[in-house]
């Protein structure tokens, strides 16, 4: 398997490499790499996130583009995932419609791309609630995306294959994701987006070890959904969002709130509070809070900190990281 997948990654990157002389598709990426510590008895340093993707138009039909991805972290077994691998279908103004293997469009923060939000990870409740948490959220299906450049609304419907445990076998019903948002315009430097995301599947005998214990097996009705809000007003900036998942009528839920403000073109100030309640009675469902700052290098380089605890009433767990990110395209 680890041949495999050294492989996998070698002909990804001879195709890149070989792509770029012919000035074709596009090879980006970037890496994370991150210390860690509890500020007691764990420090550690890891490469939190080392992503290469292509992209590109097929060269006989422009208006299908692709896009091909793979990533490396350090603390998954030291190897290779081949993530993505998707076709966009574009309709002239109309939208596209998206198939292969992607993540369904279901959440804000969970669409927003992890090297451009302002904090180190996504909420709990955000990487929890996802329809399949145990493969970075990617699933196998279809789906139509309307969202264009200087248009308030973004609508999403998809389908996709609602077995994640063996995804080529169809034992439960077909996942059906959807998701609206609307952005409402103040004046040239504010503005809020509202909206939400809805999902359902019926299941039978699935693990979803993010909710229940790793050991669970559940049948039933699965239905997801949220709701999530987006400010921005001049240099400060708002963001929360609220997500549900009801399974035979037991609730699983969190949300997060995070706010940051730019000083300048280089510095950045953020601060957030969390909280993610699942079905598990091993785990502790504590909210979390903490600050952090970030020095924008250049427009590529990205340094990253922050520091958050949670529990203090008990007993407080603390939690102190720094992060360097290079991104090249």
């Amino acid at each position: 398997m680890k041949r495999l997948r050294l492989l996998t990654l070698l002909l990804f990157i001879a195709a890149s490499v070989q792509a770029q002389e012919n000035k074709g598709p596009q090879l980006n990426g970037y890496i994370q790499t991150r210390f860690s510590s509890n500020l007691n008895t764990t420090s550690e340093f890891m490469v939190r996130r080392a992503k290469l993707w292509l992209k590109g138009e097929v060269p006989t039909a422009n208006f299908i583009s692709y896009k091909m991805q793979v990533v490396y972290r350090s603390y998954k077994d030291q190897n290779f995932i081949f993530q993505d691998a998707l076709a966009d279908i574009h309709l002239k103004g109309n939208g596209l419609f998206r198939l292969g293997r992607f993540v369904p469009d279901f959440m804000m923060q969970r669409m927003q791309p992890d090297y451009r939000i302002p904090v180190l990870e996504r909420a709990s409740v955000i990487n929890k609630l996802n329809m399949n948490p145990k493969y970075g959220a990617r699933m196998i299906g279809l789906e139509y995306l309307y969202s264009q450049s200087g248009q308030p609304w973004h609508a999403s419907v998809g389908l996709f294959n609602g077995n994640t445990d063996q995804p080529g076998h169809n034992n439960n019903s077909p996942l059906i994701t959807s998701r609206l948002n609307r952005k409402f315009r103040f004046d040239q430097q504010s503005d809020i987006t509202l909206g939400g995301s809805v999902a359902y599947r019926n299941i039978t005998q699935m693990s979803l070890p993010t909710i229940y214990a790793a050991d669970s097996l559940l049948s039933g009705d699965d239905f997801h959904w949220g709701a999530e809000a987006l400010l921005h007003c001049n240099h400060f900036h708002l963001q929360a969002e609220y997500i549900q998942a009801l399974l035979n009528n037991h609730k699983a839920d969190g949300y997060y709130l995070l706010g940051w403000y730019d000083f300048n073109t280089h510095y950045q100030l953020t601060a957030f509070t969390e909280k993610y309640t699942d079905l598990n009675s091993a785990t502790t469902d504590q909210p979390w809070y903490g600050l952090g700052f970030n020095y924008l290098i250049t427009e590529k380089t990205k340094l990253m900190a922050d520091f958050k605890c949670s529990d203090l009433n008990q007993n407080p767990v603390y939690s102190a990281n720094i992060q360097l990110q290079l991104l090249f395209r």
